[in-house]
């Protein structure tokens, strides 16, 4: 005999329809359940399924197994469709968008110490992932392994994870290739790091052969170790190869009698390092070097500077004109040299905040602030150019007139411009009418826009504290 009840879950009232068949028991006393639901997120958290921003949307599910008639052991074939719903680092890197395809199938083994997922495969826009992962009864990794961890067409990876005695989750990721674009981006927009448990102790081991990043970048030979306690970056070694070859290197450094640390990241090829990371397509060469406090476990704004030297930027039509450096007809872009470049910025959530930036060139300097907004896909920042940077600025540095001729390093002879569109494509605007206005009087020209001015702990670079 089959009897069909439909009951509700969650919050909005979803019709589950639950078939339970020879009355519902079976000759053991257990019953044996299949139902089809469309589970929102209160369903999903009645379920224990909390798995807060890292899924959202509507999520059908078909799920038939056995309910032990007394505490112990249960078992259900679960199939999920995940084509409607949003996946934001569900997996660390893997962004899906509502509406594309996706879907995953697993056996859930619940027991009262925790739950198993055991043949897990998950299928959805290029990803390919199969595996198996136990949590505790609080929701918690214990340990997952997965053979084939491919969030994007081409991935060649697996993935470990296990629980140590101490209680951190030790990571363990190899592979040939690996797209980091879904990571990147995660990481610039802060996807997933609004959590609502406490972080907990991870290290993470990392080596790939190749990652692929933005523009047709790539990172070869990656080895990467993080440590992270109580939500802290503890430890960091950052060792791979970009660009031609040119090295890239990251750790965590103290500086002061107080031993306050840094995140410390330097290269000998800047332009690749920013198109790896889809952040500034234009920029050519250049010495960099990074400085970014750790982030910490309450997600506070994170202090840094930022410094490179000796780079080209090419291919910007309304610079060359500002430095008096046009293209030659028919011939490739010669770019603007710089000779140094340094900002200080604010990092909070999904949001780079710009000020007191200064650029120098043998052709033109300028200054620069604004913001890069990844959650608006939106860059805005706005400064002054100054032709003959050199010259051109030593009428500022005269006392008392000084503020009125040049500013502090906008030069008696300046242009404003302004910097807006997303961050991959950003468009150059330059304001030819403040010419005529020297240094002070520039600013009624200049366009709308500009940061507060946040304190910051100075940091003299590598080496140099």
């Amino acid at each position: 005999m089959r009897v069909t009840r439909p009951f509700a879950l969650g919050g909005g009232g979803i019709g589950v329809r639950a078939l339970r068949e020879g009355g519902g028991r079976g000759r053991d006393g257990d019953a044996d359940i299949r139902f089809q639901a469309t589970l929102d997120e209160n369903a999903r958290s009645k379920f224990g399924f909390d798995l807060g921003s890292s899924l959202t949307g509507p999520v059908p599910i078909k799920l038939s197994g056995r309910v032990p008639a007394n505490e112990g052991e249960s078992r259900f074939a679960i199939e999920a469709d995940l084509t409607q719903a949003k996946v934001d680092n569900l997996l660390p890197g893997w962004l899906k968008a509502p509406g594309r395809a996706g879907r995953a199938t697993f056996t859930l083994i619940n027991k009262p110490t925790g739950t198993r997922f055991e043949d897990l495969v998950i299928e959805a826009s290029g990803a390919a992932v199969k595996g198996v992962v136990e949590v505790d009864s609080a929701g918690d990794v214990v340990s997952a392994n997965f053979p084939l961890f491919a969030l994007s067409d081409g991935d060649k990876a697996t993935l470990r994870a296990e629980r140590g005695a101490d209680g951190a989750l030790r990571m363990t990721l190899r592979g040939d290739v690996y797209d980091g674009r879904g990571f990147i981006k995660s990481t610039l927009t802060g996807a997933g790091s609004s959590k609502q448990k406490p972080d907990k102790d991870i290290d993470v081991d990392v080596k790939l052969g190749t990652v692929l990043g933005f523009n047709g970048e790539t990172l070869r030979g990656l080895d990467l170790r993080v440590s992270r306690r109580s939500g802290v970056i503890t430890s960091l070694a950052l060792n791979a190869k970009l660009g031609r070859d040119a090295p890239l290197m990251g750790e965590v450094r103290a500086r002061g009698n107080n031993g306050r640390q840094f995140v410390v990241v330097e290269t000998n090829d800047a332009g690749a390092f920013f198109r790896f990371n889809d952040i500034a397509a234009k920029v050519v060469g250049g010495e960099m070097w990074v400085a970014l406090d750790p982030q910490s476990a309450d997600l506070a704004p994170q202090e840094g500077i930022l410094d490179v030297r000796g780079f080209i930027v090419r291919a910007e039509a309304a610079l060359e004109r500002v430095a008096a450096g046009p293209q030659q007809p028919g011939g490739p872009s010669p770019g603007v040299e710089f000779s140094h470049l340094r900002v200080d910025f604010t990092r909070s959530l999904g949001r780079f905040t710009i000020r007191d930036g200064l650029l120098k060139g043998p052709a033109i300097g300028g200054t620069v602030d604004g913001h890069i907004d990844y959650h608006r896909d939106e860059i805005r920042m706005r400064g002054t150019f100054v032709p003959l940077y050199g010259l051109n600025n030593m009428f500022g540095q005269l006392p008392i007139v000084g503020p009125f001729l040049g500013g502090s390093n906008e030069g008696l002879l300046g242009v404003t411009y302004e910097v807006v569109g997303p961050p991959s494509t950003p468009v150059l605007r330059v304001n030819p009418i403040s010419a005529v206005a020297p240094g002070l009087l520039r600013k009624f020209f200049e366009f709308p826009g500009g940061n507060a001015p946040l304190p910051v702990e100075s940091y003299a670079g590598p080496g140099r504290y």
